[in-house]
């Protein structure tokens, strides 16, 4: 694609396209603002999943990837996205996450959000970020991303926490 003059000359001076814009909320100034907390939801990666699912909290994860080759750079990168919904599939009883991934994460392919939908039993490490409260005292939250369907949940399996609108 070629670029015009216009792009090039912004280009030069700095100008352009900017980098894509995190689906992370800004932390608040309340609880000294951007955390990541290993076990406020009890530990265990599928504990502090829940727990940001049922309280919209992003989260900071690794996942391995079988497709990819263990030195393959992102194969087993550092994620980050709105936990939406974790449920168990009816046909193969395996239990799935769905979030909606920060362009920044490893998994976000052409740098736009958008929805990827995880094997719990490949998530490690799983980490709540907490991002303190707003001015008037209200914790932040992830806003729903676009798209988000709870009923669709129950029709492919048993939904184990889905996030409130």
């Amino acid at each position: 694609m070629a670029r015009t003059l216009r792009a090039k000359l912004l280009g030069l001076f700095g100008i352009g396209r900017k980098p894509p814009a995190s689906v992370i909320p800004k932390a608040g100034r309340g609880a000294g603002g951007q955390r990541l907390d290993f076990d406020i939801g009890g530990g265990d990666t599928t504990s502090n999943l829940r727990y940001a699912i049922a309280n919209r909290l992003p989260v900071s994860y690794y996942y391995v990837d079988k497709w990819q080759e263990p030195t393959t750079p992102g194969a087993r990168g550092q994620r980050e996205g709105n936990p939406h919904a974790m449920w168990t599939d009816n046909r193969t009883g395996r239990t799935y996450v769905h979030l909606y991934v920060d362009p920044r994460s490893a998994s976000a392919t052409g740098g736009l959000p958008g929805w990827r939908t995880f094997l719990l039993n490949r998530i490690q490490n799983a980490s709540v970020i907490t991002l303190g409260t707003s001015f008037f005292g209200k914790p932040i939250r992830f806003k729903i991303a676009p798209g988000y369907n709870p009923p669709w949940y129950r029709t492919v399996g048993k939904p184990i926490q889905l996030a409130e609108r």
